[in-house]
């Protein structure tokens, strides 16, 4: 996938962003890295998560689309590898998924990867932990896995209302 297709589907809000953070998405979008066909990006805030999930032509129909999600559930299909990218705005997060073997750190100025592949469908629970000077503090984030069928009715039904390009 061009670098130059990546970077013009998404715009993301780096208003908010530190210097570090906005520069690992830099790096990500404007570098020679190629996408796997599945990868959701995930932003940690401490106000919430922000998963972007990107598809390449074989789960979108001959497209690159991007689809943005402020919050709700993390949607990922069963059998599919999916790479997770993930980076922080503001403190550490490590994001931990037992169910699916995934931990993984959310740092300021870093984007950290894991692939993972989703063996059964149904609702899991991951524990985002926020690490800030002499506290530490827990929240649960959803994660929806979904059959072939109803996976491939979901990206067509938010590639048509949560583009990126509108942010």
């Amino acid at each position: 996938m061009a670098a130059a297709g990546l970077a013009g589907f998404c715009a993301l809000g780096t208003a908010s962003a530190s210097e570090g953070a906005a520069s690992a998405f830099d790096l990500l979008f404007h570098s020679d890295l190629k996408l796997p066909t599945r990868t959701v990006l995930l932003t940690a805030r401490e106000e919430g998560w922000r998963s972007e999930y990107r598809f390449a032509s074989d789960d979108s129909g001959g497209q690159e689309i991007a689809i943005c999600v402020e919050s709700g559930p993390i949607i990922l299909p069963v059998g599919k590898e999916v790479m997770l990218r993930v980076t922080s705005v503001d403190v550490i997060h490590t994001l931990s998924i037992p169910e699916l073997g995934v931990t993984i750190d959310a740092i300021p100025g870093r984007l950290n990867e894991k692939t993972m592949k989703p063996a059964k469908v149904g609702r899991l629970v991951a524990q985002a932990t926020i690490e800030k000077v002499g506290k530490t503090s827990r929240k649960t984030l959803d994660l929806t896995i979904l059959e072939p069928a109803a996976y491939a009715s979901w990206v067509e039904k938010a590639s048509q209302t949560r583009s990126c390009t509108a942010e």
